[in-house]
């Protein structure tokens, strides 16, 4: 496992008054690329026909973030420092573990064999949409790579090329990312789809966009 510190990628957004403090606070883990991830898994099971179907889609290509979800709303309750989370807790053993667990691709490949088998639809669309989440991811983890072949490998593959890190095409990767995932959003947000999709897709759409503009107000006012 790497030892290398990972950077801070929190903004913490001040917007009380007076006697009244309150913060936005926007990690870019959570708020940029998830809605990443979901656009890619609307676009790729667009004509999904109900609302039912398109839930599992969305929740597919959330679930193997939501650990990162869990642990950063638990280490803010017990209040633990934004220093400390990226910079030591994210790369402690048992945090590792369980994040691998949630990017394991023979765990998904297991569930998408188990749901074709059973004709179980619904699972089949949160495994593949999962998978397909993992999968886009394994090829843009440098210094933070996962063990994506557990339980089977305890192999990290550290690429060249990181989604966040400007040292490896950071800036390259998230500024690809944002204008294919916003292409998206709009594509089948407004395109001849089911209405389920399309909302969902605006739904992401109005995240992304609302994430990317706070990010951008806090670095322009600093």
């Amino acid at each position: 496992m790497s030892t290398k510190k990972r950077e801070n990628r929190t903004f913490i957004i001040p917007i009380g008054v007076g006697h009244w403090p309150l913060e936005i606070v926007i990690n870019t883990e959570i708020a940029v690329q998830t809605p990443s991830h979901v656009a890619i898994s609307l676009f790729l099971w667009r004509k999904v026909p109900d609302w039912k179907q398109t839930v599992c889609v969305v929740f597919g290509a959330v679930l193997p973030d939501l650990n990162m979800f869990l642990f950063y709303a638990y280490q803010k309750i017990i209040g633990s420092s934004e220093s400390d989370i990226w910079g030591t807790l994210y790369f402690e053993e048992h945090w590792q573990l369980f994040f691998d667990c949630f990017n394991a691709i023979p765990i998904y490949l297991a569930v998408v064999g188990i749901a074709y088998w059973r004709g179980n639809r619904l699972l089949l669309l949160v495994a593949s949409s999962a998978l397909v989440h993992v999968l886009c991811d394994l090829p843009l983890h440098n210094d933070d790579a996962h063990r994506h072949f557990l339980p089977f490998s305890q192999w990290r593959f550290v690429s060249p090329v990181s989604y966040w890190d400007p040292k490896h095409f950071g800036l390259v990767a998230a500024g690809v990312e944002f204008v294919s995932a916003f292409a998206i959003c709009c594509y089948v947000g407004f395109g001849n789809f089911a209405s389920s999709i399309r909302v969902a897709a605006r739904i992401d759409l109005f995240l992304y966009v609302l994430a990317g503009v706070l990010i951008a107000g806090y670095l322009l006012m600093r």
